[in-house]
């Protein structure tokens, strides 16, 4: 998925290049390429590597996205506090993970990365409709 979604997010990335948070979101679909690569290369690593890949994963992520809100508040959206949150959200994640470690191996995947894609699909959803309306 994260190497899917890094794919997607670079094409688009580099398709509304004269978007406000350019860098910013080439940056997030670069790390979601890399962390892609490091799970496929690994793969029986076993599920602490992924979930401490994951945490860092969304640490970078919720950094990056917390920069791309900021870049719309400034250039283009009046729904750039979607996105804060959603990036604030995803440090939250990574914080709990990291803090849960090795227990939260068990169990941090699989709902902690459901939550960070509904409400981050959530943020771009309204930022587009922002964007549409302006």
């Amino acid at each position: 998925m994260f190497l899917i979604s890094g794919i997607a997010g670079l094409a688009l990335t580099f398709w509304a290049r004269q978007m406000p948070g350019f860098w910013w979101s080439l940056i997030s679909a670069i790390l979601a390429i890399g962390a892609g690569i490091i799970l496929l290369a690994k793969p029986v690593q076993g599920t602490l590597t992924l979930t401490i890949v994951v945490g860092a994963y969304f640490l970078a992520e919720g950094i990056a996205t917390i920069m791309y809100a900021l870049e719309h508040r400034r250039e283009l959206s009046e729904r750039w506090s979607w996105m804060l949150f959603a990036g604030l959200l995803d440090i939250l994640i990574a914080a709990m993970i990291i803090a849960g470690l090795p227990g939260s191996a068990e169990w941090a995947i699989g709902l902690l990365v459901g939550i960070n894609l509904l409400f981050g699909g959530a943020s771009m959803v309204g930022v587009a409709l922002a964007a549409r309306n302006a």
